[in-house]
């Protein structure tokens, strides 16, 4: 559409064609002065009133236009609206249904729960009386009731056995260090991959140990070194070997990072973090590419040494983990002040009811809730496709497991 002229072009338009007009008829048509001038004058009135009925037809026009198109966009706002609406009915549906699900779970629960000690009260009572009608026919011969035997002794927990037999716990401990320190450990690397693609994004540090006759897993090693306070050492020997890994992955597989696990006793040692802090100072690179992993009940269970031996290395730019992930009710707001970036959880306890139904948040909804925290869920032990195909459903980005790869050993070098 060409642009209006100006209105004073018009109007100068319109007085030089009424005043051309009165002199042609003045000169050429013979007509006096006065018959002319009013001529010219009727004919700029004309022009005046048909300039003003087209420029009342050019609003009317525009105006109309302008609606239209407000129209158009209120008929859009209100599709919109309706779809929002749709969807909000459907959400609450289903947060319904899943609510009544898990009322429904739990209940059925308690109430098999209550029917159990019911009935556990009553054979105790029966139980009871028995013993005691015991006693009261014959005192001497009877001296505890049957009641009385079904009152055990608390077991005490069991210690975590050696992985050498035959060996005391001394021994053992010799033993032990000299297969960490004279062999060193063998490093495996597992690896965490995207999901749906499957592209590997992360790597998992895992350590055997290699003894005379045979090579010892970590759940043989791991618990016998906690108990004898072994793990500070095994914790170094590990994060040495996963550095030397680390920087040589590094030229090849830039952005990639390593989880590395580590116990709550080697972070209490202060002088050993001191060092370590000192490592991550002359080496920045290495920040961004080690995630230290700590177990979910050590994580929970720090004192003051350990949070702030965790705070100067948090402020060194490194980044944790959290793993062995025992229950659903996460701390998200104490993880996330740490500067826990990563939580793992097993596909067995994230995709079981049985298991995720005692959790104050339904599993699926799990992933949305760290990220809120700015922390990413890693879902491990995945061995079947059916469980990826669950898995997408809850919004999970990662996964890990042998279903993509098991760990394999690699040499430094």
């Amino acid at each position: 559409m060409l642009p209006s002229p100006s209105p004073v072009f018009v109007a100068v338009c319109m007085v030089v064609i009424a005043g051309s007009l009165a002199m042609v008829l003045y000169l050429r048509a013979g007509l006096s002065l006065a018959e002319a001038g009013w001529i010219g004058f009727a004919a700029l009135m004309v022009m005046i009133l048909g300039e003003f009925f087209s420029a009342r037809s050019r609003e009317k026009a525009a105006v109309e236009r302008q609606l239209r198109e407000i129209n158009g966009v209120s008929a859009a706002l209100q599709n919109q609206i309706e779809g929002l609406t749709i969807r909000v009915t459907d959400l609450e549906t289903m947060l319904t249904v899943r609510i009544e699900a898990m009322i429904d779970e739990r209940v059925s629960g308690l109430e098999d729960e209550v029917a159990g000690l019911k009935a556990a009260n009553e054979s105790l009572r029966e139980e009871f009386d028995a013993g005691r009608l015991a006693r009261a026919a014959h005192p001497q011969a009877i001296s505890v009731t049957a009641f009385e035997a079904q009152i055990a002794t608390p077991e005490k927990p069991a210690l975590a056995p050696s992985p050498f037999e035959g060996l005391d716990d001394a021994a053992s401990v010799d033993r032990l260090k000299r297969c960490i320190v004279d062999r060193g450990p063998d490093i495996l690397l597992q690896p965490v991959v995207s999901l749906p693609q499957r592209q590997v994004r992360f790597h998992e540090a895992l350590c055997r140990l290699r003894d005379d006759e045979r090579t010892l897993r970590p759940d043989q090693f791991i618990p016998f070194a906690e108990r004898t306070g072994v793990m500070p050492i095994l914790d170094n020997a590990v994060l040495y070997r996963s550095v030397q890994i680390i920087q040589k992955m590094a030229r090849n597989q830039r952005g990639s990072a390593t989880f590395c696990n580590v116990s709550t006793q080697t972070l209490s040692d202060s002088s050993y973090v001191e060092q370590f802090v000192g490592l991550l100072s002359d080496n920045t690179e290495l920040s961004q590419a080690l995630v230290l992993e700590f177990r979910q009940a050590d994580f929970a269970a720090m004192g003051p040494v350990e949070i702030s031996n965790l705070e100067a290395l948090a402020e060194r730019g490194l980044r944790f983990s959290v793993d062995t992930v025992d229950s659903l009710d996460l701390d998200c707001a104490t993880m996330a002040d740490r500067k826990v970036r990563y939580v793992k959880i097993d596909a067995s306890l994230l995709l079981d009811p049985a298991l995720a139904a005692s959790a104050n948040i339904h599993a699926a909804d799990i992933a949305a809730l760290l990220a809120r925290y700015g922390i990413e869920l890693i879902v491990t032990r995945i061995e079947t496709e059916a469980q990826v195909i669950d898995l997408l459903d809850y919004d999970v980005k990662f996964g890990q497991g042998t279903l993509f790869s098991p760990p394999k050993p690699v040499r430094i070098d």
